[in-house]
């Protein structure tokens, strides 16, 4: 009898129509014309995997298409995608499919086509509720146009929509932050997912000497959580707001330290503590795919430490709490000094989370566990 194994699947559409100030992930503007290519190359990367370990039964219970834009894919594109995840693996009965969605690349004739594929949760990349910041993250849509992809993807049936922002920007007051979550609330989105404006080196908002002002950006999270909560979204992780059952199950398996599949280009997996990254050039992994190799371009086996470390650090982002039973003596210190100074809280025997006072600081109350 073949062994069992859930694991959930990341696909990367690293395609975009141009690049965002702040984006530092593997995409690509320009070669729209290599879709085709790259869907039969992630398609060969599917079958390559299922066939590597014939002895196990591999069951899927969500899969994340990410980027770049995976909105650029026609519902065609999905379907073949989705055919071969079923051909080469197991799809658990209702298992969460999320399409990343930028307004722009949306239409109502897609959005029935990607939901007839099969995609049953739509983020959509709004960032904000302002043309003008839109304009100077270099986003390509407007709010009009946000509204209209939001309506269409409700019109064609999604009952499972999320929308991403992004705040800290130095042009960004707190009122215009509190009147683009207002606006965004008003359309009653099941999922939010809010992110701190990061500038990361080699993006173009690092080349133009972009600052962030920390205590802006405390000020935005702190107004934001507490009005979220007012609206009854759950702050189920750190960045993450949901309607009661809505929290992103996929997103899930990564702070619960979950075996993950990642294929495509740029794309990390990691399956029974081995971790890998794929070729981040479309060459190189076209030419891998071709000879019909696995297209990565590392691997690495995670030690007992780190496996250990990566545990504590993805699971007290959960509001949930992580269950945390510790024999190290000098962790057990570190978390006793960090209970004592209100950074840390028992919720239940053996149940450990950082309390709502000290979210904002999750970094700093993890740095004494680095390995």
């Amino acid at each position: 009898m073949p062994l069992t194994k859930t694991i959930g699947l990341y696909l990367h559409v690293p395609f975009c129509h141009a690049r965002c100030g702040y984006c530092d992930f593997v995409t690509f503007t320009g070669k729209e014309e290599r879709i085709d290519e790259y869907v039969n190359d992630l398609c060969a990367e599917i079958a390559l995997y299922g066939r590597q370990s014939p002895e196990t039964h591999i069951e899927i219970p969500t899969i994340f298409f990410g980027g770049g834009t995976p909105s650029l894919l026609d519902p065609t594109h999905l379907r073949v995608i989705l055919d071969s995840v079923r051909k080469h693996f197991s799809l658990v009965p209702g298992a969460e499919i999320t399409l990343e969605a930028n307004p722009e690349s949306v239409t109502r004739e897609k959005a029935d086509g990607w939901r007839m594929a099969g995609v049953n949760r739509i983020s959509l990349g709004l960032q904000a509720f302002d043309d003008a910041l839109l304009k100077k993250m270099d986003r390509l849509h407007d709010v009009r146009q946000f509204v209209e992809a939001y309506g269409g993807v409700r019109t064609a049936g999604f009952t499972n929509v999320s929308v991403d922002l992004i705040y800290g920007f130095a042009e960004q007051t707190l009122d215009d932050w509190q009147k683009t979550l207002k606006e965004t609330v008003r359309l009653q989105p099941e999922h939010l997912s809010l992110y701190a404006l990061k500038i990361e080196e080699h993006t173009p908002f690092a080349a133009r000497g972009y600052k962030i002002n920390d205590d802006h950006e405390a000020e935005m999270y702190e107004w934001a959580r507490g009005y979220l909560k007012s609206e009854g979204y759950d702050h189920y992780e750190i960045s993450n707001f949901s309607r009661p059952g809505k929290e992103c199950r996929h997103n899930l398996i990564y702070w619960r330290q979950e075996d993950y599949l990642g294929l495509g280009v740029g794309a990390v997996g990691c399956v029974e503590g081995l971790r890998w990254e794929n070729h981040k050039n479309l060459n190189d992994y076209h030419r891998d795919i071709a000879k019909g190799v696995l297209p990565r371009i590392s691997t690495e086996t995670l030690d007992a430490k780190t496996r250990r470390f990566e545990r504590l650090m993805l699971g007290l982002r959960l509001r949930g709490g992580l269950q945390w039973e510790e024999d190290n003596p000098e962790w057990l210190a570190q978390r006793a000094s960090l209970a004592s100074r209100g950074l840390l809280e028992e919720i239940k025997p053996g149940l450990w989370r950082i309390p709502e006072s000290a979210v904002a600081v999750t970094n700093q109350i993890l740095l004494p566990f680095l390995p």
